[in-house]
């Protein structure tokens, strides 16, 4: 009996202490947050990553609304494909067509996205994200250069 206990607490100690471990290392390959919310922002899975960069700069109150408010938007005015699906049938036609149309105009509403959002930011928030974008897109290439594959911390 106190053998197993002993056992199962001290393969929860490892366990602890690895997962620890891991998360030191994604956090050091990574960099230091110096905001709160930005640690909070790098761990969140964004679908946009400039989205994520730009939400990590030091907004105020009312630009963080703002940004939200036009992801929003941007969100409602994506075609639903849901609208094929009904309680008892499936519309493939229409289903088609919802995609195709979300497709074509992907790019297009992504950039007006980030157009509206660009606008939010003062001179100084849009040089940060330009500085942002440069070192991330450096750190790609040497990466690529250097043949290392991607950090996969989550």
């Amino acid at each position: 009996m106190n053998k197993k206990i002993i056992m199962s607490l001290g393969l929860a100690v490892l366990l602890t202490s690895s997962l620890v471990a891991g998360q030191m290392n994604c956090d050091k390959n990574r960099g230091s947050c110096a905001k709160p919310q930005q640690c909070s922002m790098k761990q969140k899975s964004h679908r946009n990553p400039l989205i994520a960069q730009i939400m990590s700069l030091d907004l105020s109150d009312e630009q963080r609304d703002k940004v939200r408010a036009i992801m929003r938007e941007n969100m409602q005015n994506m075609p639903k494909i849901s609208n094929a699906f009904s309680e008892t049938n499936f519309d493939k036609e229409l289903f088609i067509k919802l995609s195709k149309e979300r497709q074509e105009k992907k790019i297009e509403r992504k950039a007006q996205m980030i157009a509206s959002v660009y606008a939010v930011l003062t001179p100084a928030q849009k040089a940060e994200l330009r500085k942002m974008i440069d070192q991330k897109m450096a750190m790609r290439m040497e990466s690529s250069m250097g043949g290392k594959s991607k950090n996969s911390c989550k």
